[in-house]
This record gives structure tokens, C-alpha cells and sequence, in this order.
């Protein structure tokens, strides 16, 4: 496929979120999206009731009862985060994920998962449906980088993501374009969040 075939790379979007604990489930706490230079687009903590969590996940989120303090709330944000996705291409890593913390539907064929990706499954050896390769492993083992130094960054690991998808564009969207089967299976929980 040449250059002019694959879509523009501004069409491409990548999310990131961070969640706590809340009750049985869990709540949007941060939000980060970058375009495919890495760029900014978004970045927001996302207001929860301090009452309601039950777990900050502060060793791996980062997220402190204190940082929420003031941060827009769900129904502010999400408003925003559509915003930026509307009409592009969405990439994520396990962007299912992210798309349920957004309660947001996109088109199938408008998502980038790098989690989900055969190749890139493949330089970890994931083989199974259901399991899904580590960011952090897969852009050490890629992209020589470490990422996720103890808590993890929604815009760092959107950056990753984007970098990481960057590698395989080509044959990523080639793949898509002729028809292949290329991607593992999304969760059937999370199918919702598709059409």
C-alpha cells in the first residue's frame, strides 16, 4: 500500500485512561490522548467521589485522593474526549479498556489496537485469546524503551502506544485494507463499545 493510500496521519488519536476502584467496578480518574507526533491533545484528571473509591491504585495509577480535587467531572469530560475522537482513528492498547472508562462507541474499523495486533503479539509469544501482551514489554523488546517507571501516565503511555503503532502502520493498515485477519478477538464484554 503506498504512502497516499494509508490514511493521513493526522487522522490517528491515541487514548490513554487511569482507573480507581469504585464499588464493584471501576471509575475514569485520568485521561490523556496524543496525536501521531505525540503531542498533547488532551490530558485531565477526572473528578470521583472520594467516598465511593475503594481503591486509589495509587501504586500503579498514581493517583492520589487529592489530585481529583477540583478535576472536571465525568459528564464534563467526556463531552471533550468525544470531541478529539470524533472522525479519527482511535489507537489504544487494549483500548477496549479505555473505551468502556469513556463509555464511548466507535466504529470497528476505525480502531488501532496494539494489544491486539498478531504481529506485535507474536515478538512476546502471546499466542491465546484472552491474554493480552504488556505495553511495557512490548516497547522494550520494539522500541528499546522503557516506559511505566513505577505508576503509570496516561500521556506516556498513549505516546508508547502511538510510537509502538507507528512501527507496524504500514502493515497494520495494509493488512486491514486487503481483508486479513490480523487482529485477535475483542473481549465479548466489551463488544458493545464497537459498531
Amino acid at each position: 500500500m503506498t504512502d497516499s493510500m494509508l490514511p493521513a496521519l493526522e487522522q490517528y488519536v491515541a487514548i490513554d485512561c487511569e482507573m480507581v476502584q469504585v464499588k464493584s467496578a471501576s471509575g475514569l480518574a485520568k485521561v490523556g490522548m496524543v496525536d501521531h507526533q505525540g503531542a498533547v491533545l488532551l490530558e485531565s484528571f477526572v473528578y470521583v467521589n472520594p467516598r465511593n473509591v475503594k481503591d486509589w491504585r495509587s501504586d500503579t495509577s498514581g493517583i492520589m485522593p487529592g489530585d481529583l480535587d477540583g478535576a472536571p467531572t465525568f459528564e464534563e469530560i467526556q463531552p471533550k474526549i468525544k470531541a478529539i475522537l470524533n472522525g479519527k482513528i482511535i489507537v489504544g492498547h487494549a483500548v477496549f479498556n479505555d473505551l468502556n472508562a469513556i463509555q464511548h462507541r466507535h466504529p470497528y474499523e476505525d480502531v488501532r489496537d496494539t494489544s491486539l495486533f498478531y504481529p506485535l503479539r507474536a515478538v512476546l509469544n502471546v499466542t491465546r485469546e484472552g491474554e493480552y501482551p504488556s505495553l511495557k514489554r512490548l516497547c522494550k523488546e520494539v522500541l528499546h524503551k522503557e516506559i511505566q517507571y513505577g505508576q503509570h501516565c496516561p500521556v506516556e503511555d498513549a505516546r508508547a502506544t502511538m510510537a509502538l503503532f507507528m512501527t507496524v502502520r504500514d502493515d497494520y493498515e495494509t493488512s486491514l485494507a486487503r481483508g486479513q485477519d490480523v487482529v485477535a478477538g475483542v473481549p465479548r464484554a466489551y463488544e458493545k463499545w464497537y459498531w
